[in-house]
């Protein structure tokens, strides 16, 4: 087997046996008609428990309550992003997903780059532009009164956006949404690094083409960004396009759809959000906090013993968002959307 796919051992000596758990993460989350409610199985158990197939077969920690997500997010002392990452060892080349996959201190001057683009302020700027791209998704079907959501417009209305903020042609969404499910779901490891690596190669070129005429000041700040003084050398510059990419054409989608799901199965409450606007935003909140849809990963720094648990320079880290945000000791009545719940939740890490 290549080093891409290279595990742990399934089951370290060093793992207290009451904290096994043989099972396989994402069949286990597909078991039952809800994926949110059958993962939450997870909160009957330990806070932490030893996956032997956490992540893509691999295995790892599983963090299952809010108080021990929340508390490895911030201690990046001992859990560390700047872990060998899924792409890079896919692509075979050191690239980190920046900012997301780089630690305190550095990670707040990438930050830097990027935040002027996502103040309040420069939101509103896209206001209009969004709102036009959602008329002109339902405008194609809404003499017919009814489509496939997911299709018709929670995969297009997200990646659109993306698309024009990045200066991506619109003609290439299904291409590009292929490398992505295939890197994101394929079973098969070899497809995911096919995938990979063609996404990367797309993404090369168009870095290279932004830096000789970049298409808007989104792009000129990314590609004139400055960290430390310097210039972004290429693998900085890379992992932030890579991370904009998978981010952009993947979880808005999935989000939204989950939560059309539940507005399509509940009409009173789309009922009470027309009659109420002003609602929506606490509504997107709790929408947000009942449907979080990421799995955020780590590195264990050295050893160290947390809560309780052993752990071993290297061990990976799984965080499963959806459990922190269903955790029932901190949400009565954690599957039920309550917009009139103000949840102080970790939906975006």
């Amino acid at each position: 087997m290549s080093a891409p796919f290279a595990t742990a051992e399934r089951i370290p000596e060093t793992v207290p046996p009451e904290l096994v758990w043989d099972k396989d993460f994402d069949t286990f989350t597909t078991e039952g008609n809800d994926p949110f409610v059958s993962i939450a199985r997870l909160h009957e158990g330990p806070p932490v428990i030893w996956g032997t197939e956490a992540n893509f077969k691999r295995p790892g920690w599983i963090l299952t309550r809010d108080d021990v997500i929340r508390e490895a997010f911030i201690d990046y002392e001992h859990f560390t992003s700047e872990r060998p990452g899924m792409i890079a060892d896919m692509l075979g080349e050191p690239i980190l997903l920046n900012p997301i996959e780089i630690d305190p201190p550095k990670h707040h001057q990438y930050r830097k780059i990027l935040n002027p683009f996502f103040t309040p302020a420069a939101i509103r700027s896209y206001d209009e532009p969004v709102r036009q791209i959602c008329r002109e998704l339902i405008g194609k079907f809404k003499d017919r009164g009814e489509c496939e959501f997911v299709d018709a417009f929670a995969v297009p209305f997200p990646s659109y956006v993306f698309l024009d903020l990045m200066g991506m042609p619109r003609d290439l969404l299904d291409q590009f949404m292929g490398w992505q499910d295939e890197l994101m779901r394929a079973s098969d490891p070899m497809v995911r690094v096919a995938a990979a690596r063609s996404i990367y190669g797309y993404l090369k070129q168009h870095m290279e083409a932004q830096k000789a005429n970049p298409t808007n000041e989104f792009l000129k700040g990314i590609v004139s960004g400055e960290v430390e003084g310097r210039p972004m050398n290429y693998y900085e510059m890379m992992g932030m396009f890579y991370v904009l990419y998978v981010g952009g054409l993947d979880t808005v989608y999935s989000t939204i759809g989950w939560i059309m799901q539940h507005l399509a199965m509940h009409p009173d409450l789309q009922q009470q959000l027309r009659a109420e606007p002003d609602l929506l935003p606490q509504a997107v909140e709790e929408f947000c906090r009942a449907y979080s849809v990421v799995v955020t990963h780590r590195a264990v720094t050295k050893d160290f013993t947390f809560h309780g648990v052993p752990m071993k320079k290297g061990d990976e880290v799984n965080m499963p968002i959806m459990l922190a945000n269903r955790d029932p000791s901190v949400y009565a009545d954690p599957h039920s959307v309550d917009i009139e719940r103000k949840p102080r939740h970790i939906a975006f890490g």
